[in-house]
């Protein structure tokens, strides 16, 4: 059978030049620029996360240490007590008291005595009164200023003699504590000087500035315009309530 029309025969088109050249070497530079470009941007985003990370984590430790000493001193202090002299049944040689503040290089250094202890074995001749004392000392190979604070099992015979102390907290740069004496903060404070003669402060201001930043090596110095980060409570102390301020409080005190 004879068709219409005559069969088309289907051309077979050669492949040309320029579906076989691929990508020139500008357009591959231009790809290479951009993935690099793309990869620093990733990386530098990726970094500045993790520097944002390890800055977070060396706060929050500082600002943990920070509130451990608060809460310590302020511990101390809020059990602190003094026995009046004026107490004709207890004999001279039985009173053993003191709340004694007074500066200390930069900082403040402070005995008392306190009902803030617990005895570590049944039996002992312990009680919960003791001796207290805080102080900041400098290494003497690194210069790095520590906070020290020692305990007694027992009230000593000597309130004015240094006892053994162990350390609070590293790269504790300062503490200031400011005893209220009904007119403003003080800097000194002795409950056997005839100003505040057997007599607490009714609160107390307690700053403490730490070095923001850790040394990489517990050998490394740390040097005196390192940053440094503060933080400070007022410290309200009941058994002030049976003594008078050694001024009368005229105007409201300023938490600065």
């Amino acid at each position: 059978m004879k068709l219409p029309f005559p069969p088309i025969k289907m051309a077979s088109k050669a492949p040309s030049t320029a579906d076989q050249s691929g990508m020139t070497l500008l357009e591959i530079i231009f790809s290479v620029t951009l993935m690099l470009i793309m990869t620093m941007a990733t990386s530098s985003v990726l970094r500045n996360g993790l520097d944002m990370r390890i800055e977070l984590s060396q706060r929050s430790r500082v600002t943990h240490r920070l509130n451990l000493v608060l809460q310590k001193v302020s511990d101390d202090l809020q059990h602190a007590f003094i026995v009046p002299s004026q107490q004709v049944f207890i004999r001279k040689a039985e009173i053993k008291t003191i709340f004694r503040l007074k500066p200390w290089e930069n900082s403040s250094e402070l005995r008392l005595t306190t009902m803030n202890h617990v005895p570590h074995q049944s039996g002992m001749h312990e009680s919960d009164q003791t001796f207290v004392m805080y102080r900041i000392e400098k290494d003497n190979r690194t210069n790095r200023p520590n906070l020290y604070r020692g305990e007694t099992a027992v009230v000593p015979e000597n309130l004015d003699q240094d006892i053994p102390m162990s350390i609070l907290s590293r790269n504790i740069k300062a503490i200031k504590i400011s005893p209220w004496n009904g007119e403003d903060w003080r800097d000194e404070w002795d409950s056997n000087r005839s100003d505040w003669r057997d007599e607490l402060p009714r609160m107390v201001r307690v700053e403490v500035e730490a070095y923001a930043y850790d040394p990489p090596s517990p050998d490394d110095p740390i040097g005196e315009n390192d940053p440094t980060i503060k933080m400070q409570t007022v410290v309200f102390i009941p058994r002030a309530v049976l003594t008078k301020e050694p001024k009368d409080a005229v105007k409201t005190p300023k938490y600065y």
